[in-house]
């Protein structure tokens, strides 16, 4: 038998709500010791933050990262926005590492979450921002 998730109007939320619901297992799974969940939740959180604000019909994750950077160098300017990409795209590379390869992180990944945590405020303020001067 195989178990979906529910698709029940009432437990579907937003993306933002998922990519902080993600992010908050993500410091969970470090204070248990998850390291590899905690790298993997940690992108994933940025990406759905990402695709809240930005409606692009890819998955690829270097589509979505230019995207991210086009919109944000509109609000923060060439050289901020162009560290962010960049940024993402780290994220993106830890998580393939976590859940694809022969790797095990350890203490590191508090700071890949802190780097997810850095990375979500930016998108939040100010895509956010921009998206409520455009209404």
């Amino acid at each position: 038998m195989q178990s979906r998730p529910s698709s029940r109007k009432k437990d579907r939320v937003s993306k933002l709500e998922k990519a902080r619901i993600l992010l908050s297992e993500a410091r969970e799974d470090l204070r248990h010791g998850s390291y590899n969940k905690a790298v993997s939740a940690s992108y994933f959180a940025v990406r759905l933050a990402t695709e809240h604000f930005i409606t692009i019909r890819t998955s690829k994750d270097d589509k979505i990262a230019n995207a991210l950077y086009r919109k944000l160098k509109e609000v923060l300017g060439e050289e901020k926005a162009e560290q962010i990409r960049l940024d993402f795209l780290e994220l993106f590379n830890l998580r393939k590492y976590a859940d694809h390869r022969g790797v095990l992180f350890d203490e590191e990944a508090w700071e890949i979450v802190k780097l997810a945590e850095s990375l979500m405020h930016l998108i939040v303020t100010n895509l956010g921002r921009e998206g409520r001067l455009k209404r």
